[in-house]
């Protein structure tokens, strides 16, 4: 269809009683209106405006107008153009919505010509949408807005905040939201936004670490219980990791818990055991040594060590020639073990000793990775202590950098900069 019969047929879906306070009267001109831009119609919201001054009423008001990527305002009043352009601007700088303007012929006339539009310069998804309305419509070229990106989302902030909306409501609906993907890229593409993206991944990550310290303190949580919370979140482990072979077994007949990549390529195996264990280490004469289950568990684990150094040059080579680039030399692995909370090594009045304390127990796993090669045996406590006092640390360096950038201060510099557009050319 031409732009000429687009409009057309626009006109015959605009041709109901506007007044009518019915919340469907539009939905088959915004369903055309959706299939020429390529959204769906819920996304398009179109908007009868009376007078000028209800423009920014209407649009900021409603909930379809929030959840749409195009707002189309129908505009009666012929008598009101300067007017509605300001109502029309203050609406996208206070909002972020691009809006296309159609105004009617006459006061009896059912023909509605467009206007053009306005949208902010840091919404180019925005502009694409008044540019195809502008082909598809015959319509004069829209008015870009100039907005620091900053100023944009300071600006959208505050309407939603006067709106109400609290953070995390912000935060459940975007979680929905279609387009979330790019405006996540978005966001991390200032400072600001980075920060606020890395703030809100370790306060993730820290929810973790507090739900798994709650399982090891439970007797009653099973080793399976944490393989499968802890499955996908290989940073609990420390930054020497790179990332998780998508392979559990590397060689035939040996299949890992967590198989790591370091940072120099090379392969570090986790093996993953329960975390109540009343016998992670038991009294030998007047020492702590490790229990039966640590033992078991560091001989698993030099199994596979052993296994990766007599088969891993052929592996290697198998590897490589299907593409994949493993280094299977020399691998290492940890063990992750028992909880001391749960240990009960009672005192030996005989021998004058006191009951197994948490600074004992990790005496006796000290000394006893002190002695053996390639492994290293860490007790959940550990290992998860390790991990909330390295997100501690990222929160405060993103919580740094946060104070320290530019945020502009003052709203009317924006709105200077757009007024100043406005009055040194003729709208359309």
């Amino acid at each position: 269809m031409s732009p000429a019969e687009n409009l057309a047929r626009l006109w015959q879906l605009l041709d109901t009683n506007h007044e009518a306070p019915s919340a469907h009267k539009y939905d088959e001109a915004r369903k055309f209106v959706g299939q020429l831009i390529n959204v769906t119609s819920s996304r398009v919201y179109i908007t009868y405006i009376s007078k000028a001054g209800n423009l920014s009423v209407r649009g900021s008001q409603s909930t379809g107008a929030l959840k749409s990527d195009v707002v189309i305002a129908l505009i009666k009043r012929r008598t009101e153009d300067p007017a509605t352009h300001r109502a029309a601007r203050s609406f996208v700088e206070r909002t972020g919505k691009p809006v296309f303007l159609l105004q009617r012929a006459s006061e009896e006339s059912i023909e509605w010509h467009p206007m053009g539009g306005y949208v902010l310069s840091v919404d180019p998804r925005g502009q694409d949408f008044l540019t195809k309305l502008a082909d598809v419509f015959d319509a004069p070229p829209h008015q870009v807005i100039p907005m620091s990106a900053d100023f944009a989302a300071i600006n959208a902030i505050q309407y939603l905040e006067g709106l109400g909306i609290t953070g995390s409501v912000m935060g459940s609906a975007l979680s929905e939201w279609h387009d979330l993907k790019n405006m996540f890229a978005s966001v991390i593409q200032s400072e600001i936004g980075l920060s606020s993206a890395e703030v809100a991944v370790v306060s993730q990550r820290r929810k973790l670490v507090a739900e798994l310290k709650e399982m090891i303190a439970d007797p009653s949580t099973t080793e399976r219980d944490l393989h499968n919370k802890i499955k996908g979140h290989y940073w609990v482990f420390g930054g020497r990791y790179t990332g998780v072979s998508d392979r559990n077994s590397l060689i035939p007949m040996d299949e890992y818990d967590i198989p790591l990549f370091c940072a120099d390529g090379s392969i570090h195996i986790v093996e993953l055991k329960g975390s109540y264990i009343k016998k992670l280490v038991e009294r030998q004469r007047s020492h702590l040594i490790p229990g039966k289950e640590v033992h078991k568990a560091v001989g698993q684990a030099m199994n596979y060590l052993r296994d990766l150094d007599e088969a891993g040059a052929a592996m290697e080579t198998y590897y490589r020639r299907n593409g994949i680039e493993y280094d299977l030399c020399r691998a290492r692995a940890t063990v992750v073990i028992g909880n001391p909370d749960h240990v009960e090594v009672p005192a030996d009045t005989r021998l004058n000793l006191g009951p197994a304390t948490r600074q004992t127990i990790d005496q006796a796993i000290r000394t006893y990775n002190a002695l053996i090669n390639r492994i290293e045996v860490v007790t959940w406590a550990d290992l998860l202590d390790a991990a909330d006092r390295s997100l501690k640390f990222e929160e405060e360096s993103a919580g740094s950098l946060a104070e320290h950038v530019d945020v502009p201060s003052q709203r009317t510099s924006a709105l200077e900069t757009s007024q100043g557009a406005e009055d040194e050319e003729t709208i359309f």
